[in-house]
């Protein structure tokens, strides 16, 4: 292993911690000077030309811009919503299904951030969820956190599977290789499942919230996660999503049946509200609203990705995961969770993990002797939770809550859940290889 390519590959990610971590910098400025290390590095170290640096760059811009398009038609129709009331109608219904804050966070920050990432993905739980939770109550730094919870364990099979396809389009596996991997990394996710669901009701309303909500939670988590792998034999793109209408359906039942007392029925507000305002009035400030908010989060974005595709063209990201592999040699199995969460951390996205790390998961498993199908259930399980680490999901929560600048707080505390479930993921493979 060449330990100086190694530790200077790690100089950009170490950079984008220190100064979201320990010097509370913007993800802005901590993006700019990752971006800057890695294409110095680049240059310096790992033969890069300008040329390939500026197409690796330009790549990082147009991988951006469908994400930014996304999060700029979320943040139009969230303000379209909230101008026409008809978020305050959504928070009533939500208020009305009981008067236990826990069970609302649930309902919120777990089912519904569950439901939209099954459908889309791209931080879109985050930025609609986060401010959800403001509205019912929820400090804004406790709801970006539920938010974040909510929609990790759903970035495999979720966003129509687009992780799994992502994975399966990289590596060569026989149909009973692709079921094993299939169930094991939804048992992985199905622990992620849990373990969210119980620290959202605990970050609601601590431990009085986790007694009271512990087998509303416990009951809704298996059944979504054993709902999810029974589906995925099916349809594995549309299994989490089926999977979220399963656990929403569920809720709704146990409710309907006395199982959570409902709030005393809201108060009518009338028809969406209109303000006196015409319909172009409320279009035009919808659009200056998401424009406002769009820009610093697509700085951040294209910065990100463009520091990602850097080190992935220049051989860093690749000197990264063989460095890892070396380092545990046949204890690599503990450290496979570890790779897909540096991939999602980069990259923002478990699919890009995927598409960059599961043909080496599969290579490290035949030169090792160790079970492919672990390793590559491990990456994508890993891949899921570090979307917790990812600095632009993070970014549009607190740009929706109203809380920018405070990335950095939030990534130390989504970093010990991601580090605590990549090391279940480890144990889990160990006792099951």
């Amino acid at each position: 292993m060449d330990v100086e390519r190694c530790l200077l590959a790690l100089m950009p990610i170490l950079s984008l911690l220190v100064m979201l971590l320990a010097l509370r910098q913007s993800v802005q400025r901590a993006a700019g000077l990752g971006f800057l290390l890695a294409a110095a590095l680049g240059s310096a170290f790992f033969g890069a030309t300008s040329t390939l640096l500026l197409a690796a760059s330009l790549q990082g811009v147009l991988h951006a811009l469908p994400i930014i398009g996304v999060i700029f038609g979320t943040l139009l129709l969230y303000a379209g919503a909230e101008a026409l009331g008809i978020l305050q109608r959504l928070q009533q219904f939500l208020q009305a299904c009981s008067t236990d804050l826990a069970v609302q966070a649930l309902v919120v920050g777990w089912l519904f951030a569950h439901l939209l990432q099954g459908i889309s993905g791209f931080g879109v739980p985050v930025m609609i969820c986060a401010p959800l939770l403001v509205r019912l109550g929820i400090p804004p730094l406790r709801a970006v956190l539920i938010a974040l919870l909510g929609q990790c364990w759903g970035n495999t099979f979720g966003t129509i599977g687009l992780a799994w396809d992502g994975l399966l389009t990289q590596v060569t596996l026989t149909p009973s290789m692709e079921r094993t991997v299939l169930v094991l990394s939804s048992s992985y996710l199905l622990l992620v499942c849990l373990l969210s669901g119980f620290l959202i009701a605990y970050l609601a309303d601590g431990w009085s919230g986790l007694r009271r909500t512990f087998f509303l939670v416990l009951c809704l988590g298996i059944l979504q996660g054993e709902g999810q792998t029974l589906f995925s034999y099916v349809h594995a793109e549309l299994a989490n999503f089926l999977a979220s209408l399963l656990g929403f359906g569920a809720f709704l039942l146990w409710r309907r049946t006395g199982g959570i007392p409902a709030a005393a029925p809201p108060v009518p507000v009338g028809p969406f509200r209109k303000s006196g305002r015409g319909r172009k009035t409320v279009l035009a400030s919808a659009c200056r609203y998401a424009l406002c908010r769009t820009r610093p989060v697509a700085t951040a974005v294209v910065l990100l990705l463009a520091m990602s595709e850097i080190m992935v063209t220049t051989g860093q990201t690749r000197a990264l995961a063989e460095g890892l592999a070396t380092l545990t040699g046949k204890g690599y199995l503990l450290a496979a969770p570890f790779v897909g969460l540096l991939g999602s951390f980069m990259t923002a996205s478990n699919l890009s993990s995927n598409i960059l790390f599961a043909a080496f998961q599969q290579q490290m498993g035949t030169i090792l002797h160790l079970p492919v199908e672990q390793l590559l259930a491990l990456q994508t399980a890993g891949g899921a939770v570090g979307t917790l680490l990812s600095p632009s999901n993070v970014f549009l929560g607190t740009s929706t809550a109203g809380i920018a600048g405070q990335e950095g707080i939030i990534l130390r505390q989504t970093m010990l859940i991601a580090v605590i479930c990549c090391m279940l993921f480890a144990l889990a493979a160990l006792v099951l290889s």
